[in-house]
């Protein structure tokens, strides 16, 4: 009797581990917005990528302040971690001076019935460095976006060195 109750306690148990739990992950994880939202959120995904490129290219740290989350964090391709603070500050004091900063190539996917997004991409600068020396540099990147009190807002980040020739 025993061996018997053992055994059907292994049998539902099983049971809820292959149909319950991920009948509940797969509710959580899918996106419930349509296709019209979906390609809205997109759209401004990929607008904010571009204000992140012009806001590099000026120098105009506002555009920073205001899509980068208080709770920002960034891995840079050299392994490099900074926060919201640290990246304003280097922006500020930085003696590059840009001539191109251009994302392309973006990808967008959206989450969470609409309230996080994840864009993957390609990055491109071009400019001096403090000395004069003229560079070229590539990244691709990924980005999490998540809609905070009504505003799209990065809270993390990452890029890898790609080749600048195909970004």
């Amino acid at each position: 009797m025993v061996y018997l109750l053992s055994t059907l306690r292994v049998i539902v148990l099983l049971t809820i581990t292959v149909v319950i739990v991920p009948e509940a992950f797969s509710k959580t994880t899918t996106t419930s917005v349509s296709k019209a939202q979906e390609e809205n959120i997109t759209a401004i995904i990929k607008s904010l990528s571009g204000e992140w490129s012009k806001a590099l290219l000026e120098g105009n740290i506002s555009v920073f302040e205001r899509i980068w989350a208080s709770d920002f964090i960034y891995v840079e391709p050299s392994g490099k971690r900074f926060n919201k603070v640290e990246g304003i500050a280097d922006i500020k004091n930085s003696t590059e001076k840009l001539t191109s900063s251009v994302s392309s190539s973006i990808d967008v996917r959206v989450y969470g019935g609409g309230t996080v997004a994840v864009d993957i991409g390609d990055f491109k600068e071009v400019g001096q460095d403090k000395d004069g020396k003229a560079f070229e540099r590539g990244a691709r990147f990924t980005n999490v976006w998540v809609l905070n009190k009504g505003k799209w807002q990065c809270v993390s980040g990452h890029a890898s060195t790609v080749p600048t020739q195909n970004p």
